[in-house]
């Protein structure tokens, strides 16, 4: 039957070329039409329960990848509306068209609240708090699906996954690249803090597996979650140099201590709260950007493995040259 993905960002398109390669039958859900070849193209949004009653249409799985990512100040009401009304509304559709498996890509900032985490595992619990709102609308989403999963129906699972990379990143790669191109490279704290990102083929790969594996009748992962890495962590800093010395981009490096990071990220968001709503700025340094990336904030993916047999099938090397073809031959001739 037919597979929907939901969102056709960095992941979402991965996992349209990887459900292909598998002889799937593809239907992608977006708010703007899908271009690529050999998949069934919808135009709708999530907000609207009428777009996901027709994407659901004699579905049998449906991969939910879409979501707002801001990690800027504030409650922004678009990213609740996106991120969890959405999400509601992608049960419910999925449940009245009968689906059987709902795949949700969720993220390790659920659990994030600026403690360090070092080899996580899906035994931590929701914090009391985060330190951004993306965080908090992602969690929300999550328990959402969780609670939904019923045997006898629409089966759901969570991935939380580390911090995507590869061809056709929006969000993490644009940023130092843009840098880059100025002569700037930024680094926070002093380099021992480890993340984990992880390859945006591999998180595809961990999809189609879990699905298929949702799918049997012993299978665990009804209404549990896991995490998804793949190559060993390392310090959040260290991981854009060698991208940027391959692409021949050289950067001067700006060396922010933590003392003085975490002060000025303290007084940008008691700035925030204390001007008026009109007169506010996204403001990109902020607590939560000081403690993801100058505290451990890594997982293990043990869980994924014993359970479905995850383990990665793009290597670190490949993953590097794949992304870094990418950079030098699409993105910077158009961006820098």
């Amino acid at each position: 039957m037919t597979q929907l993905v939901i969102g056709a960002g960095l992941l979402g398109r991965s996992l349209v070329a990887y459900l292909l390669e598998q002889g799937e039958t593809v239907r992608v859900l977006d708010v703007v039409p899908y271009t690529g070849s050999g998949v069934e193209a919808v135009v709708g949004d999530i907000r609207n329960l009428d777009d996901l009653a027709r994407a659901c249409d004699s579905v049998d799985t449906v991969y939910h990848t879409a979501s707002m990512v801001n990690q800027g100040l504030g409650e922004i009401p678009v990213m609740y509306d996106v991120n969890v009304s959405g999400t509601q509304n992608v049960i419910a559709a999925c449940q009245q068209a009968g689906v059987s498996r709902l795949i949700y890509t969720s993220s390790i900032d659920v659990v994030f609240d600026g403690t360090p985490i070092a080899n996580g595992d899906e035994s931590l619990p929701y914090p009391r708090r985060h330190l951004d709102y993306y965080g908090t609308t992602k969690s929300i989403a999550e328990q959402a699906v969780l609670k939904a999963s019923d045997p006898h129906g629409l089966q759901t699972v969570s991935l939380r996954t580390a911090g995507i990379y590869g061809p056709y990143d929006r969000h993490r790669f644009p940023v130092i690249l843009k840098n880059a191109c100025d002569g700037i490279f930024t680094r926070l704290g002093d380099g021992q803090a480890k993340f984990g990102h992880v390859y945006v083929k591999n998180v595809a790969y961990a999809h189609w597996l879990a699905a298929q594996h949702l799918q049997k009748p012993e299978s665990p992962l009804g209404g549990q979650v896991y995490f998804i890495t793949d190559h060993p962590p390392s310090n959040f800093f260290d991981f854009f140099p060698p991208f940027l010395e391959a692409a021949n981009l050289p950067v001067n490096v700006q060396a922010i201590p933590l003392w003085l990071a975490q002060g000025l990220a303290n007084v940008n968001e008691l700035v925030y709260r204390l001007l008026p709503g009109d007169k506010r700025a996204n403001r990109q340094l902020t607590r939560y950007v000081v403690a993801a990336t100058c505290r451990d904030f890594w997982f293990s993916h043990e869980r994924a493995r014993r359970d479905f047999g995850y383990s990665p099938i793009v290597s670190e090397e490949e993953a590097f040259q794949q992304t870094l073809d990418w950079i030098i031959h699409e993105w910077l001739p158009v961006n820098c």
